[in-house]
């Protein structure tokens, strides 16, 4: 292959399937691609253009708008992958206009044998007619049940590919929504808390004794930071669905607890926890900043806080969208340096736990 040849063959492929592709920095892409001299690679630019084989490059071998040939592009040869798909579909009945929406989950398929794949699409194919009675099965069961006994199955296969067939994949939760719950039958109100460590230190306050506690269920190692606050938002969404494990005292369910009048947030003074108070407000209204916010504003004034930084874990969170109103005078104290929720001490837990920080600022608090 001649440089003229593997320029052009290079344009191919920046081009993706593409009818053209942007000029800037083209010269150095085909010198990286090709491996040949970036003087060299503008040069042979410009014998194409001179040729008429190439549209949007100057006969200097300067490119400029949108770069396009004027040459056939050459045929790609489809995947074996994708042939032994196709013929896994058909062999077991599926219409043409079904194959093609499904034709993209071929390439996780390497290693399968001719049979595994029209197991597979049978196994699709039943999937799409159960659905509706599948629906809010977990993802896991549901895949092992129907795509060759495996869980992860189904969450493996391209989404858009899926939904085209006609499987909505959303109707199959990916996770057994749990939820950690202590209180009272009848609580004064009911505390969201962002991290397990800091709901058990309300639970060691003595606050289960009068308010509701909720906390996301961590499997040890598995959750870390800000995936405890990130799970707590996508339980409050599935309200109806969750399943308490019930760490102390006879609380009532998830969807009693999540209609209560008082229902409150605690999480970190940080970036990341006002953006989880943000998104938890969108589904419900009523929800308010904790007043155990106070001590941390508190010792922020005093100097006790930390910047957005690796080695406190926090050097990707970004910057705060709009929070909702009570919590505006939380924003602008953290928005530079933050203060995590275990800071607070056990006695202003016991203290604070059952208020809203607005209810501090009206005097409601006694110290």
């Amino acid at each position: 292959m001649n440089i003229e040849d593997k320029v052009i063959a290079a344009l191919w492929t920046l081009m993706g399937g593409r009818d053209f592709l942007q000029g800037k920095g083209l010269v150095g892409r085909i010198a990286e691609k090709t491996g040949i001299d970036p003087l060299e690679a503008k040069m042979t630019l410009g014998k194409l253009a001179r040729k008429g084989i190439t549209v949007g490059v100057s006969e200097k071998g300067e490119a400029f708008g949108r770069v396009s040939l004027t040459i056939e592009a050459p045929k790609r040869e489809e995947p074996v992958s994708l042939i032994r798909w196709r013929e896994a579909l058909r062999a077991i009945g599926m219409d043409e206009s079904e194959a093609a929406t499904l034709a993209p989950c071929h390439d996780r398929l390497d290693g399968f044998s001719d049979a595994d794949m029209r197991d597979l699409a049978s196994g699709l194919k039943g999937l799409k007619s159960a659905q509706e009675t599948e629906k809010n099965a977990p993802r896991f069961v549901v895949s092992a049940k129907y795509l060759l006994g495996s869980s992860k199955m189904l969450g493996s296969l391209p989404t858009l590919a899926l939904k085209a067939f006609g499987i909505d994949i959303d109707a199959f939760p990916d996770a057994i929504p749990q939820i950690v719950v202590a209180g009272p039958e009848n609580p004064e109100a009911v505390l969201l808390i962002e991290n397990p460590h800091s709901f058990e230190e309300a639970i060691a306050a003595g606050c289960a004794d009068k308010i509701a506690l909720v906390v996301t269920y961590g499997y040890g190692l598995s959750r870390s930071g800000e995936a405890y606050g990130n799970s707590l938002t996508e339980a409050v969404a599935q309200a109806e669905r969750l399943v308490p494990l019930i760490r102390k005292g006879n609380p009532p369910s998830p969807k009693t607890l999540l209609g209560h009048p008082q229902i409150l947030f605690w999480g970190d003074l940080d970036r990341e926890g006002l953006r989880i108070y943000a998104s938890l407000r969108k589904g419900l209204p009523v929800l308010r900043a904790s007043a155990l916010y106070l001590p941390m504003l508190e010792a922020m004034k005093r100097g006790i806080s930390h910047p957005y930084a690796k080695a406190t874990a926090k050097e990707k969170q970004g910057t705060m969208e709009r929070v909702p109103e009570d919590a505006m005078p939380l924003a602008s104290i953290c928005s530079d340096r933050g203060i995590d929720q275990e800071a607070v001490s056990r006695e202003e837990i016991a203290r604070l736990a059952s208020m809203s920080l607005e209810e501090v600022g009206q005097g409601k608090c006694q110290r």
